[in-house]
């Protein structure tokens, strides 16, 4: 039913969108870079392995309960793909739906609904004859600067068996850098990435704090409701020490991404600029200033050489 409504709004603001598509996709380009390679994260605990046989090869999984969690700690920026198969009974038939919760430091970061049935011949278990793996299954995990610990728990009373790797490609000139605070979190999909992004609304802005000289480079969308069609121009408005400069955008709704989590809301087309930030620690406070809108998604990069400043 929430694709349903998605592509009922997505067909409603996208009447007049064409010439706003090919903009878009433009911009979108870099994002289709080559397949990365990946390398195998060893988790810290779990619930215990399980050895499951695929085409012949024998692969080690970490069993995550609804109790006991699998934890692993990375070191950000990076990104993290995590490989799921849910325990079927034998007895079962058909598709089942199951959920892994993420924690990040603690808290809760999101929540994966997957479905899948059981994979067949393809996968067997080594030691476990009242059970077949169910089909591979995967989602991504996007890991601001610094050390994380992440959770992941099995929903339901399932028991999921994991698989962790952390990408191993080419290192990016930018990284990702995660605010102090946030109204809440968007994580946006595209048509083979997931991208987080943070809420600032009028009340509630996005506090970011960054130690200069360094620049700033502010990745902003606008979210769309049901009732705004076309363009719509934003205000957004940074202030720090005291001073504030009002940023005035435009924007329609994406047609290359979507909302993973709300169905009757879109992310608007990408707009970019630079904030300079001078030598020293200082504080950023975005907030959406002005416009019809009433929330506004954020990201920020700075160079990767700066991320040591300060320290």
């Amino acid at each position: 039913m929430r694709g349903l409504r998605a592509r009922r709004l997505r067909a409603a603001l996208m009447q007049t969108a064409v010439l706003a598509a090919a903009v878009v996709t433009a911009l979108m380009l870099p994002l289709a870079a080559s397949a990365a390679d990946w390398k195998s994260v060893t988790p810290a605990s779990s619930d215990g392995r399980t050895q499951i046989m695929v085409d012949r090869k024998t692969l080690s999984y970490h069993r995550a309960t609804d109790e006991t969690p699998v934890r692993f700690v990375v070191e950000g920026p990076t990104r993290v793909k995590v490989l799921t198969r849910l325990r079927f009974p034998t007895s079962v038939t058909g598709a089942m739906d199951y959920t892994v919760a993420v924690a990040l430091d603690g808290a809760p970061h999101a929540v994966h609904e997957l479905s899948t049935e059981s994979a067949g011949p393809n996968a067997t278990y080594l030691a476990l004859e009242m059970f077949s793996p169910g089909k591979l299954r995967r989602f991504y995990i996007d890991v601001p600067t610094g050390r994380h610990a992440f959770d992941l728990t099995a929903g339901g009373g399932t028991t999921v068996d994991v698989r962790v790797f952390e990408k191993a490609d080419r290192v990016p000139k930018r990284v990702s850098l995660a605010p102090r605070s946030y109204a809440g979190v968007e994580t946006l999909l595209t048509r083979d990435n997931e991208l987080t992004y943070y809420l600032a609304t009028a009340s509630e802005p996005v506090v970011l704090e960054v130690s200069g000289p360094t620049a700033v480079k502010v990745n902003a969308r606008l979210i769309f409701d049901s009732g705004m069609i076309g363009e719509h121009s934003y205000m957004l408005g940074v202030a720090s020490q005291g001073d504030e400069t009002i940023y005035r955008l435009e924007s329609r709704a994406s047609t290359a991404l979507t909302c993973r989590d709300r169905g009757d809301v879109l992310p608007g087309a990408l707009r970019t600029f630079e904030l300079p930030v001078p030598e020293g620690r200082h504080t950023f406070v975005f907030r959406l200033a002005g416009g019809q809108g009433r929330e506004l998604a954020l990201k920020f990069y700075i160079p990767r050489g700066d991320v040591a400043n300060g320290s």
